[in-house]
């Protein structure tokens, strides 16, 4: 239980007391949310909201002890207490964005409780009291009375409220409803209208019903020409309107077509898109059980769209060249304007949901429900039925990393596929057994996750920041390994690496109450299969793949050798040459000092020998040669002088050495002792002189 609940959860008191009332039936929920420091739980018993400071209880877990008088005093969690009944079953708590307000949405009714203040030692509300009465909005209970089939499918804070109020809810019959606290500002109709007079109905069987939406990054509104016109006319004083702004919300209907209403905030008018095109296309439109959608707000912005048999596809909303139009739509009375936008699919990414026995060959099929990680865009988390997965889209850093890059030679290519990891599984047999995820919610700082099950188990887990940091090296390296794969292509290490990469991953198995011999031996028998593909299959052909690389080694290294052989007697070759040509190269040398001192001594007779020679000529000839003898005498002269000199140095310095050897020195403890011994005689001295001047000086001589 400690590695699967490093917070130590499941021994505190909120969830002890939640694990009492938790839903009976096991369909995911999300009863958890978490805003700062601060964890929310739905306590259905009760009907009542807990909160946890969950950061001031790791601190004190990890100061010393203190005592049962001041452990008794603190309060381990609060109880909120809506001021009006509730009557509502709660599948879902969003706290507002920045902790004002909480959302409590059910099927069949949503409502809006008003937290307090925070404000003492540990930040809870209204000074830590226990137990708090929270007022309570009850959103359109009236709407819900007089539409028996009218259900909530989604609830999502907007992001762009001044108040921290704004709550956008989509409805199954084709409706958002923007809430300003308890006030309705807008009704926006966002599909065919649905009127239920049997049991389903004919945009129902077309699965024309919205059944999840997102906000999109904002962009300016592009309004009517004939507007513009107006506000020209009627600008005066200089005064300026700014910009309008739309948001888009992203609505995925039941049968996979996406569509757009571009909404503004102080408007009732809205812009309705749809559906729009998605690239490349396919003939199952990207799913057509399509449960979950969510926007990644990167540039340009991501989505993620989730289906019941556990396919997550990523697609970029790009910007559509020209408007274009669509299909007529079921209900004729919706005005669908051209989509100004397009989908282009990058990737489809396969979750397991839940580990799949050999004897079932159906896979389990659940709804994938989306939820964003606040700290790293590129990681999101996928819960269901069956568990929860952690999925890292990796294009989208490679997206921002090509827009941010200056080289004009740059290019875009989407070289890692984004990455799956089933961190945990609920569900791993083929019996109909479901312990359903009820809670997840993500901690900050430090990171984790906090999953609470349908059996009562608490899961919380520690998360990696960013888990490229872990094996990403520095950029020197990228680009030093970039251009040796640019020139090697793949190394073996990273062929390796390829090969024993698991398509599946082992997630921590949630406790179960009971098990048989049959869910153990299917259990057992899936690990084993699981052994023999993905361990022992790959290991084999790690090892052809040594065999191989060995050969291939062994075969460069008899090529090298041999090419070093050669390189070697071409050597000796190149150095017998290089020997025979110096050898000549001084026979050349000396026979041309030969030539050279014959042809000025030919010269010199045959100059003293002319007939027009002087006398003067002749006789500085004779003088030139005396000096020449003269400078000879000399140098031989120096040459004796140096010699002696240096003789005479040598006996000088050997003279030096005999004496100093000879020179007697006393050692330095005896010289100090000497020095001592002549101090006292003096000072002994100059006592008795004194005493003999004293004695003088009485007897009076």
């Amino acid at each position: 239980m400690a590695t699967t609940d490093v917070l130590g959860l499941n021994k505190t008191e909120i969830f002890a007391k939640i694990r009492d009332g938790l839903p009976i039936v096991q369909e995911s929920q999300n009863l958890l949310d978490c805003k700062d420091d601060l964890l929310f739980a739905w306590n259905s018993n009760d009907c009542s909201l807990l909160v946890k400071n969950w950061r001031a209880s790791l601190m004190e877990a990890d100061t010393v002890p203190e005592s049962t008088a001041t452990k008794q005093k603190k309060i381990t969690y609060q109880t909120l207490i809506p001021s009006s009944t509730l009557s509502l079953d709660v599948d879902r708590v969003v706290a507002s964005n920045e902790c004002s307000l909480v959302a409590l949405s059910a099927p069949r009714g949503v409502c809006i409780l008003d937290l307090p203040r925070r404000w003492g030692p540990e930040g809870y509300f209204d000074g830590g009291k226990a137990i708090i009465t929270c007022r309570t909005y009850n959103l359109d209970g009236q709407l819900f009375q007089s539409n028996p089939h009218l259900e909530v499918r989604q609830i999502r804070w907007h992001p762009n409220s001044v108040s921290d109020s704004m709550l956008l809810i989509l409805f199954n019959n084709n409706t958002i409803r923007l809430y300003n606290h308890y006030k309705l500002m807008h009704v926006w109709q966002v599909g065919p209208t649905i009127v239920r007079s049997g049991l389903r109905t004919s945009a129902l069987d077309f699965g024309e019903a919205a059944v999840d939406f997102d906000i999109a990054p904002p962009v300016k509104s592009k309004r009517d020409l004939t507007e513009e016109l107006e506000e020209s006319v009627n600008l005066t004083d200089n005064s300026l309107k700014q910009d309008k702004i739309e948001w888009p919300l992203v609505l995925l209907r039941e049968n996979g077509n996406i569509y757009i209403l571009m909404t503004e905030m102080s408007s009732d008018r809205t812009r309705l898109q749809g559906p729009i095109t998605i690239t490349p296309q396919k003939r199952d439109n990207y799913g057509l059980e399509s449960s979950s959608i969510m926007v990644i707000p990167s540039l340009p912005p991501t989505l993620v769209i989730g289906e019941s048999s556990g396919k997550l596809h990523h697609a970029l909303l790009l910007e559509a060249a020209t408007p274009e139009h669509s299909l007529n739509e079921v209900d004729d009375f919706i005005v669908i304007e051209p989509s100004e936008y397009v989908i282009h699919v990058r990737e489809t990414v396969e979750l397991e949901l839940g580990i799949k026995s050999g004897t079932s060959k159906s896979n389990y099929k659940s709804p994938v429900y989306l939820k964003r990680d606040v700290i790293n865009e590129l990681r999101y988390f996928a819960y269901h039925n069956a568990g929860l997965h952690v999925v890292t889209v990796n294009f989208i850093s490679e997206l921002q990393r090509y827009l941010e890059s200056e080289a004009e030679e740059d290019q875009l290519n989407f070289t890692t596929p984004s990455r799956a990891e089933y961190i945990l599984c609920t569900k791993f047999d083929s019996s109909d057994h479901i312990n359903a995820v009820f809670g997840i919610a993500l901690l900050q700082t430090p990171a984790g996750v906090v999953v609470l099950l349908g059996s009562g188990q608490v899961i919380s887990l520690k998360l990696v920041v960013d888990a490229q940091l872990l094996v990403s090296p520095s950029e020197q390296t990228l680009t030093t390994s970039s251009v040796e794969q640019g020139e090697a292509g793949q190394t073996f290490q990273d062929k390796i690496k390829s090969i024993l990469q698991r398509s599946v991953n082992q997630p921590i198995l949630a406790d179960k109450p009971s098990s048989n011999a049959n869910e153990g031996y299917e259990l057992l028998s899936q690990a084993i299969v699981v052994l023999r593909s993905q361990y022992l299959k790959r290991h084999e052909l790690v090892l052809v793949e040594f065999a191989k690389h060995i050969n291939q080694i062994r075969i460069k290294r008899d090529q090298q050798l041999q090419e070093i052989q050669d390189l070697e007697d071409e050597r000796e070759v190149i150095s017998e040459r290089a020997h025979k040509l110096a050898e000549r190269f001084e026979e050349i040398s000396d026979n041309q000092d030969w030539l050279v001192r014959k042809c000025h001594r030919l010269l010199q007779n045959a100059n003293t020998a002319l007939p027009n020679s002087v006398v003067a000529e002749r006789e500085f000839a004779q003088q030139v040669a005396n000096i020449n003898k003269a400078n000879k005498k000399i140098a031989a002269a120096l040459e004796d002088a140096k010699k002696t000199m240096n003789k005479q140095r040598y006996f000088i310095a050997k003279n030096q050495d005999e004496v100093r050897q000879n020179a007697f020195e006393l050692p330095e403890k005896q010289n100090r002792t000497i020095t001592e011994i002549l101090m006292q005689l003096a000072s002994e001295i100059d006592r008795q002189v004194t005493d003999v001047k004293r004695i003088n000086k009485i007897i009076g001589i």
